[in-house]
């Protein structure tokens, strides 16, 4: 799962979000097709652990991590390193992250990975698999473990590139 060359339908804290490696750039271009409507948007990334969102961005070193991302849904603004490769699809200066809560997609990322939602532009979010597959098609591979998700709201979005951390949404 999560290979080079490939978009992925897959369960994420909220709804079904859709997945690319973040050094993959020609994915990320189809992505960005498949989304519609991405000319001002990034994409958040989506780290199966600490290890790796440690590696990828700079997280304060007293900031609790797992109390942060498994309490509730949230994405977090951060500093990213330079292993994190360049992309006009997230900022060279803050990139949003999360942490997979599904434990079985978190063991499938090697490599950060898009986190945004699956829903088109202005569309609901997408809750089961059978509407990832009507809208998509075979334009993407598709986690269906698990079929259909506990409807939630949107994760919480908080800054932690200033010196105060502050919630954006």
């Amino acid at each position: 799962m999560f290979k080079i060359g490939e978009i992925w339908g897959y369960p994420t804290d909220t709804s079904f979000g859709l997945g690319v490696r973040a050094d993959d750039e020609d994915g990320l271009e189809r992505l960005a097709l498949l989304k519609r409507d991405r000319s001002k948007k990034y994409f958040s990334l989506m780290c199966a652990d600490e290890k790796m969102l440690r590696d990828f961005a700079n997280v304060p070193k007293d900031f609790n991590v797992h109390n942060f991302f498994f309490e509730k849904p949230r994405t977090i603004l951060l500093e990213p390193t330079d292993k994190l490769p360049k992309s006009r699809f997230y900022p060279a200066e803050k990139v949003a992250f999360r942490i997979s809560t599904v434990p079985d997609i978190a063991r499938q990322i090697e490599f950060p990975v898009t986190a945004t939602s699956a829903n088109l532009s202005g569309k609901n979010p997408i809750f089961e698999v059978l509407m990832l597959q009507k809208i998509f098609g075979d334009k993407i591979k598709i986690y269906d473990k698990i079929s259909v998700l506990e409807k939630k709201s949107s994760s919480e979005m908080w800054d932690f590139t200033e010196n105060q951390p502050k919630q954006i949404r």
